[in-house]
């Protein structure tokens, strides 16, 4: 039986850790290394909410995309949504594998599945993890507005354009990218498609001619979990460690659409 080192073996195969930015924080969290795993539960965030649904499963490891201890913590005094979460998480003895940034660069990886899903063709790598690629045809701006949020079930913010607006080339950058635009810009994209942006962001990019649709953090990065998970099960497999993948149906946070 694998224990949980041989999957961060595997998750360093999929999503190099030393991919990763150099603030970040990858690679096993929290856990025994040498425990034995035979069920992982594969989510964006690790939450309360999460670490109940691996113990209902019956995993013994979580492998996320979000890391815990992002900024340095001096106490797990139970008083925010992260330290509840890890004190859970080591009250149920489970292990914790963050693929950040790493998988953020990797290809394939978050933003090859946003590209993806969106139908995205030609696509191109470029910093940041930021995918650029066309639509199949020339599309209305606020047509393509309603048509994200058809395929990743939210409600988008647009900036910077009116009806009557064609657009094909788009960058995509899933998360908190609002910052990137300059590169989307630079790449030649009509628009820029991420989970966040920041007001002075928004300004500026308009200013630049740069049309960004905001799409949310969540739902922007949610199809990578997709990925990943898939990626980790193909890769026990070639290693040929039984262990069964369980893709996390937890939502953090409930739009109520129209």
């Amino acid at each position: 039986m694998p224990v949980i080192n041989d999957v961060v073996s595997a998750v360093d195969a999929i999503a190099p850790f030393d991919l990763a930015e150099e603030y970040d924080n990858v690679g096993l969290l929290c856990g025994q290394p040498w425990r034995n795993v035979d069920k992982i539960l594969v989510a964006l965030d690790l939450t309360s909410d999460v670490v109940a649904e691996a113990v209902a499963c019956g995993a013994q490891l979580i492998v996320t995309h979000h890391p815990t201890f992002f900024h340095a913590r001096k106490n797990l005094v139970e008083t925010n949504a992260e330290a509840i979460a890890v004190s859970d998480l080591i009250r149920a003895s489970l292990g914790h594998i963050a693929a950040h940034t790493n998988f953020d660069n990797a290809c394939p990886g978050v933003n090859d599945a946003l590209s993806h899903i969106l139908g995205l063709e030609e696509i191109e790598e470029c910093q940041h993890g930021i995918r650029i690629g066309v639509l199949p045809e020339r599309l209305d701006i606020v047509k393509l507005c309603r048509y994200v949020e058809q395929r990743l079930d939210t409600r988008v913010r647009l900036y910077g354009a009116k009806h009557g607006v064609e657009v094909q080339r788009i960058a995509v950058l899933g998360g908190a990218g609002g910052s990137f635009f300059a590169e989307a810009l630079k790449n030649g994209a009509d628009v820029f498609i991420t989970g966040e942006v920041h007001h002075h962001e928004a300004l500026d990019a308009v200013a630049q001619g740069l049309h960004l649709i905001e799409a949310g953090h969540y739902e922007t990065e949610k199809p990578g979990v997709k990925l990943l998970a898939e990626q980790l099960a193909a890769e026990m497999d070639r290693r040929q460690m039984p262990v069964e993948i369980i893709e996390s149906q937890t939502i953090p946070f409930k739009r109520y659409l129209e």
